[in-house]
């Protein structure tokens, strides 16, 4: 048997290759929609993607099980479980898994069981290995179900569902899947970071036994009780997830090999698709930002959140003009936007802020702030300056400047008016990227003067400046 682990860092996805050496198959487990990784490993190892596997309709990527199919000729297999109703079953499964359904590839056996509670269709993968063993699975697949030191989280699909949800989980969890042996090996779709989960650990496999020993979700509790401390200090889920659910239910489009954005426009051009209704996104650092860029920019920079800041602020109905850092990282930018399907990605602007600086069109800036100066500026006349806090709760909760305004990053959009348009405003995270992103969505929208606070509360700690 040879198994292969892939891993997206930022959304923290794990997807994996699952192959027989003497038939020479392969299954694919919850692709992500950049599927050439998938491609050359089958290709290095001898193997022919026969099926493509879905846990469940994510709500953190778009799916690539079309996408793989699609570049594979039509050839592979989609299964996608039937079990949560018709709404639950995308239009691009070929075949419905039902439960105790199961494909075979060589010697190799997965065994499908239906474990709603992150969402009402979830299956696990039980495989076997028979040339060892027809009766004991030697490691489970188990999508959002169960992580490393976490389970899925119940509660996306609304406050009407999380009760019957959480109910399922925790049947799945102690009853659906109580049979299985503590020896089986987990492969979850998530790693640390991702937000389908609460504090889920950084390795990215264990064993049922272990979880089963050292998982705080695994230990059995009252229902009511477990539920209440499941869902207690549950991260919030960005918007965007509601949007995937949606895409990934319908059916998300094929991209084909050709990734979007790979134009450049000339600064006239881009102009024209600024004043037609273009976004333009900025991926250089915070740095680079804040000493100059397009008016109206937003800035996400480039590198491991990249996607889901990406999801939290960006519109899915705008095209959107990128920025770059260098010409060299438009594929990259590409393939992070399109896993969270954001498609409309119109290209890139041709020479970035410094075409437009040299071309006499107006710049923005945004200004810096040590910690120092800020409590220097708040000491001196407090109610002239607006600190703006975008951490989240919890990091709130552990210690915050006094008087600040608290708004949630993603959230901002939505709550400008906490926010006083009067008075200069500092921007404050853990160390800059985040209040660099606020800082550019308050310039959109006229706030005149804006600070990023430089090093954010980890400075402000670090020069033990009093906290509330």
């Amino acid at each position: 048997m040879l198994l292969h682990q892939r891993y997206v860092p930022g959304l923290a996805i794990l997807s994996y290759v699952l192959g027989d050496e003497e038939s020479g198959e392969a299954v694919v487990i919850d692709p992500v929609r950049d599927i050439e990784p998938f491609i050359r490993y089958a290709r290095d190892n001898d193997l022919h993607i026969r099926h493509i596997v879905e846990t469940h309709v994510h709500a953190d990527f778009v799916s690539g099980a079309r996408e793989l199919k699609e570049r594979l000729g039509g050839e592979p297999t989609i299964h996608c479980s039937a079990m949560g109703g018709k709404e639950w079953l995308p239009p691009y499964a070929d075949r419905q898994v039902r439960q105790g359904d199961r494909i075979e590839i060589g010697r190799v056996r997965i065994d499908f069981r239906h474990v709603p509670g992150h969402t009402p269709e979830h299956v696990a993968a039980l495989v076997y290995d028979t040339s060892r063993s027809e009766d004991e699975p030697w490691l489970m697949f188990t999508g959002d179900l169960l992580f490393v030191g976490a389970v899925g989280r119940p509660d996306l699909l609304g406050e009407q569902e999380q009760k019957r949800l959480a109910h399922e989980l925790y049947k799945s969890l102690f009853e659906r899947i109580g049979d299985v042996p503590d020896t089986t090996e987990v492969f979850p779709a998530h790693g640390a970071g991702s937000l389908c989960g609460k504090a889920i650990a950084s390795r990215r496999s264990s064993t049922l036994g272990f979880e089963r020993r050292f998982s705080a979700s695994l230990h059995k509790a009252p229902e009511e009780q477990w539920t209440r401390d499941l869902l207690g200090d549950m991260p919030m889920a960005p918007p965007y997830f509601t949007t995937m659910k949606q895409v990934n239910r319908d059916g998300p489009p094929v991209l084909g090999p050709m990734l979007p954005g790979q134009k450049r426009f000339k600064l006239k051009a881009a102009r024209e698709r600024i004043e037609q209704g273009a976004l333009v996104l900025d991926t250089r650092s915070k740095e680079a930002f804040a000493a100059a860029h397009i008016p109206g920019a937003i800035n996400i920079g480039l590198g491991k959140h990249f996607a889901t800041w990406a999801g939290w602020v960006l519109p899915y109905d705008r095209d959107i003009l990128v920025v770059p850092a260098d010409a060299g990282e438009m594929p990259e930018v590409a393939v992070s936007l399109t896993r969270i399907g954001l498609d409309r990605i119109a290209g890139q602007v041709e020479g970035g802020t410094s075409a437009w600086e040299q071309a006499g069109l107006p710049i923005e800036s945004v200004r810096p702030l040590s910690v120092h100066d800020l409590h220097r500026r708040l000491g001196e006349v407090p109610d002239r300056l607006t600190v703006l806090d975008v951490r989240t709760e919890q990091e709130w909760d552990e210690g915050h400047i006094d008087g600040a305004v608290h708004v949630h990053g993603g959230l901002l959009q939505d709550h400008f008016k906490k926010v006083p348009k009067d008075r200069p405003v500092a921007a404050i995270c853990g160390s800059g990227y985040r209040a660099s992103v606020a800082a550019s969505l308050l310039q959109r929208q006229e706030y005149d003067e804006v600070y990023n606070v430089l090093g954010g509360m980890t400075a402000w700690k670090a020069a033990k400046l009093p906290t509330g």
